[in-house]
């Protein structure tokens, strides 16, 4: 189960940044940008979240996922900037076209593959709430 193994590794690298720099009060969410390029169910990553993080700091805390668009930039023709998509009539998507919008070049991708926490809502009228935060 992808969603699983990367809200593990969402959850560790926030457990070791929460026991250097505390947070003043109980985590009540966790703010996630995710590349539109990197294929994972929210509802999936969500589950994971809620069932791995009961016992820690930041048990109870909800998992806020912010899609971010592909961006690409052609070596060729210097374009930096969104993708083109692909869609026709009956599709229940765009697909995005990872080609350069302006040349038609090979296009690297600058943009739309990663997934990271961006940051923490903290509730600093209620004090942390007790768990294990390894």
């Amino acid at each position: 189960m992808h969603e699983y193994s990367l809200a593990q590794a969402l959850l560790e690298g926030l457990l070791a940044h929460l026991r250097e720099h505390p947070a003043p009060g109980s985590i009540a969410a966790v703010h996630v940008r995710q590349g539109e390029l990197l294929v994972l169910s929210t509802e999936a990553l969500r589950e994971a979240w809620r069932i791995l993080t009961e016992g820690t700091v930041v048990a109870g805390s909800d998992l806020v996922v912010e899609r971010v668009p592909a961006k690409v930039r052609c070596p060729g023709c210097g374009y930096l900037g969104p993708v083109r998509y692909l869609a026709e009539e009956g599709w229940h998507f765009a697909v995005p076209v990872l080609a350069c919008p302006r040349c038609g070049g090979r296009a690297e991708v600058v943009e739309g593959r990663d997934l990271a926490i961006v940051g923490l809502s903290v509730d600093d009228a209620t004090p942390p709430r007790p768990g294990v935060a390894a």
